[in-house]
């Protein structure tokens, strides 16, 4: 006759967790002037809103967001990041025949490594739609920013080419946003 004995197996896990999630979208820049005119108009926009420029690029890290303004192309695009140090761990247990403890605790081990990583899944999707939620609110917050920039770029480029075609007598603005130039030719 066999006797029954109780298995248990314990497992733990400790991992580093990084996510990542970006964007990258056209700017909608008419081309007034000549391109690198127009991207050095952008580029004193955006460094009037905290952007360095390093060569044909503008960039600006908000906390753990980058944005990266590709002035010759003309496109943005946002990325954010987070890591995290993961800590699970997993109690099993089972009763079996004295002559069957390798074979349960092999598969107790099993299921405690499956259970593990079925854990860690689980939270590094969590943290991933955590993230790609902080990143949909930042480009919210960001398109409106660079529409604005982009619109001033775009009078400060409608001033200038009107400036080629003759004398400037008048600039006005209405409350829309729109601007007429009236130039003596």
């Amino acid at each position: 006759m066999s006797r029954a004995i109780q298995v248990r197996v314990s497992e733990s896990v400790v991992r580093t967790i990084h996510v990542e999630d970006g964007v990258e979208s056209p700017l909608e820049l008419l081309p007034v002037l000549a391109p690198d005119r127009m991207a050095e108009l952008l580029a004193k926009e955006l460094e009037g809103l905290g952007f360095t420029r390093e060569g044909k690029l503008a960039k600006r890290t908000d906390g753990d967001v980058e944005i990266v303004i590709d002035l010759e192309a003309a496109n943005v695009s946002v990325k954010i990041g987070a890591h995290t140090k993961l800590k699970e761990e997993v109690q099993l247990e089972t009763r079996t025949a004295i002559e069957h403890e390798q074979q349960a605790e092999s598969r107790l081990r099993d299921a405690a490594i499956d259970e593990l990583e079925a854990r860690l899944a689980a939270k590094t999707e969590a943290m991933r739609r955590e993230i790609t939620e902080q990143l949909e609110k930042k480009l919210a917050d960001l398109r409106t920013e660079l529409d604005q920039a982009i619109g001033r770029a775009t009078v400060e480029a409608l001033t200038e080419r009107a400036q080629q075609l003759g004398k400037i007598e008048e600039i006005s603005k209405d409350e829309a946003g729109n601007v007429t130039i009236k130039v003596k030719l």
